[in-house]
């Protein structure tokens, strides 16, 4: 199962689970229920200027990537960052926070949740804190300088930040010459998904495989060509793709250009075995019955 969409800016709405708590803050959803997914919540968050959302609690992980404007988030009533393009996150399941927006243009962030929100009508998983406000004056967010005490799991990363030439960049295991950068993860402090910047070179690809988990992928820039279950898509800036357990998929750069998108996994991926590559099993499958190679 897969799906194939784009953001939409004219999707972006008010949100039920959030009435009555918030001034100027619209959220359009790229991944849920709907499309088949039962792991991942993937949605474009915008907060107007002078907006704000108060200081509140998910029962799921929620991670997040600014991708314009500049947000204030205000932690466990106690800690205030202001947040940037290429700044990212992870809140853990109930960790209180708040967003506002003191700039003169909108703020935009992709929104990472899992496991994924429950649909409108059923049980409640956001809850809002009782005089829930700031306790501290607003910081531009050092990832050098966060408290490791504190559990505040936040970084750092751009595009700006890829080298341009092969150091960093994969060297084997079919994923020769992508460049990957893990954000959120295990090693961050994530439990229940994973985020990364990934980028492909022109004439990069990697073979049709599948997984133990669901991926979703929000193209940046430049285009590539999508193979999911059988069917070929080209993404490119603001369209959104979305794998489930098992489908079989592919990705191939064509163009004359980098692309670059964010991904992510949900649940976390095994600690071994994570691509099933279909050449492999294959050529597996020929040498175990004695077929010719």
């Amino acid at each position: 199962m897969h799906y194939y969409g784009k953001f939409d800016a004219a999707a972006l709405r008010d949100q039920r689970r959030y009435s009555g708590h918030h001034e100027g803050y619209t959220e359009a959803s790229l991944v849920n229920d709907a499309c088949g997914s039962v792991h991942t919540g993937l949605s474009i968050a915008e907060l107007a200027p002078g907006g704000a959302l108060s200081t509140h609690v998910h029962s799921y992980e929620e991670g997040f990537y600014i991708l314009s404007g500049a947000a204030v988030m205000t932690i466990d009533n106690a800690r205030t960052y202001v947040l940037g393009p290429g700044d990212y996150g992870a809140l853990k399941v109930g960790k209180p926070h708040a967003w506002k927006n003191a700039a003169t243009r909108a703020v935009r962030w992709l929104q990472m949740a899992a496991p994924q929100p429950k649909p409108d009508g059923r049980e409640r998983d956001t809850f809002f804190v009782r005089d829930g406000a700031s306790t501290s004056e607003a910081t531009t967010l050092d990832v050098a300088r966060v408290d490791a005490a504190s559990g505040d799991l936040l970084g750092h990363f751009d595009v700006g930040q890829i080298p341009r030439g092969p150091e960093g960049r994969i060297a084997g295991g079919g994923l020769e010459g992508v460049f990957l950068r893990w954000m959120i993860d295990e090693k961050l402090g994530a439990v229940h998904h994973r985020m990364l910047l990934i980028e492909y070179q022109p004439g990069v690809s990697i073979g049709l495989h599948d997984h133990t988990f669901e991926e979703s992928y929000f193209i940046l820039s430049g285009e590539v060509e999508a193979t999911l279950d059988g069917r070929k898509y080209i993404a490119r800036e603001g369209d959104v793709l979305w794998t489930g357990v098992g489908c079989v998929h592919a990705f191939a750069n064509r163009s004359s250009a980098p692309v670059r998108w964010l991904e992510t996994f949900s649940p976390q991926p095994p600690a071994e075995d994570v691509f099933r590559f279909v050449a492999e099993w294959e050529q597996r499958a020929r040498e175990l019955e004695g077929q010719p190679t």
